[in-house]
């Protein structure tokens, strides 16, 4: 039998995230997009609850979990949310695939009592939601290997120590470990995005990064690159469920109190039954998404799973923010509501491929 019943440690991370996420987050959000930069107390706030943290314990470390708590995150704000996503997927790959030395010797830089960003880079600035065509390469020399390409929409680019970059080496995808300070590494300028505006997103640049063979990822065991994708889909998943139940949360009653026509708006009966859509696709978007990132957690290959629950969550995701604004009539267009902004940041996570993990 399956059940998606909560553990008692699950309810309790849940609850302490859902307050955080009502009083820090989601009155902090409209100003981050409008100040396009993120705060650093709020980031503080989220590394706070340790869960970023968490990754770097093999006790602590948990796909389902974080799936739960970046739901949470993402009611508030999807930027504060992939905000901590983005170390999360750096840590995670670092914890699950990383050698000896390359645990013993990154994570502990991220035990600090402050947020610390990392970058997990995947995607291409003519990425066509095909990993099969990155052309970043890492050609094989004597002792390490020689980093060349470009990566784009890196979450809070600016601000990463590290970046967990997937090249082609030969006929394979393999994974590098690379310090931002490195040389031939250039952080662009901040992408003016219509979404996620205060998560300074920048393309990355490596030019001919001469990298030691223990920048790999695994050092010579290597590592599984589509384990790392997988990773990302299920977060991105989670972070979309997530915004489409802010939405659904804000439209219902507000719905309800509105009169149009001498009765409520949630009394016609064509905005009922859209309700009623939104709430089966949220929670179909979060079954989707839990499972995914279950099969992660059991060591199982998730690659389907986690390609269905971001394709699901990314259609129902979208069709619920676009409902939303529509629900609200002229007043789902105007930046007294959070629907707009919502809207806003759904379009551009569902293009974020590769960008964060679980």
């Amino acid at each position: 039998m399956i059940s998606f019943e909560l553990t008692q440690e699950q309810k309790l991370a849940q609850s302490m995230v859902q307050e955080l996420a009502s009083s820090q987050l989601r009155p902090a959000a409209r100003s981050a997009d409008d100040r396009e930069a993120m705060p650093s107390s709020i980031l503080d706030e989220i590394w706070a609850t340790g869960i970023i943290q968490s990754q770097s314990d093999a006790d602590g470390y948990s796909p389902t979990l974080n799936a739960l708590l970046l739901e949470e995150l993402a009611v508030a704000d999807a930027s504060f949310a992939i905000a901590a996503a983005a170390p999360i997927g750096f840590l995670g790959a670092i914890a699950a695939q990383g050698s000896s030395a390359q645990k013993k010797n990154l994570l502990p830089i991220f035990a600090g009592d402050k947020y610390r960003c990392a970058g997990v880079a995947i995607m291409e600035p003519d990425f066509a939601f095909d990993v099969s065509a990155i052309r970043s390469t890492a050609i094989k020399k004597r002792d390490g290997y020689l980093l060349s390409g470009m990566k784009g929409l890196i979450p809070l680019a600016g601000s990463c120590s590290h970046f967990l970059v997937v090249a082609r080496c030969g006929d394979t995808l393999d994974a590098f470990i690379v310090e931002r300070n490195a040389r031939g590494v250039s952080v662009g300028e901040k992408k003016p995005n219509i979404g996620l505006r205060a998560l300074e997103m920048a393309t990355v640049s490596f030019k001919d990064v001469e990298l030691p063979a223990s920048a790999r990822l695994g050092e010579s065991a290597g590592c599984d690159v589509q384990r790392i994708i997988d990773s990302a889909r299920t977060a991105l998943s989670a972070i979309m469920t997530g915004t489409a139940r802010a939405v659904m949360e804000f439209v219902m009653p507000y719905t309800k109190e509105r009169v149009v026509h001498g009765d409520a708006l949630a009394k016609k009966q064509t905005i009922a039954f859209r309700l009623a859509d939104m709430r089966i696709e949220t929670d179909a978007m979060r079954w989707m998404t839990w499972k995914a990132a279950s099969i992660l957690e059991q060591g199982g290959d998730a690659t389907r799973q986690a390609q269905l629950a971001y394709t699901y969550c990314t259609e129902n995701a979208m069709w619920i923010a676009d409902e939303g604004v529509q629900m609200l009539g002229g007043h789902g267009y105007l930046r007294d509501n959070p629907v707009e902004m919502w809207y806003r940041d759904t379009r551009t996570v569902s293009v974020l491929e590769g960008a964060v993990g679980v």
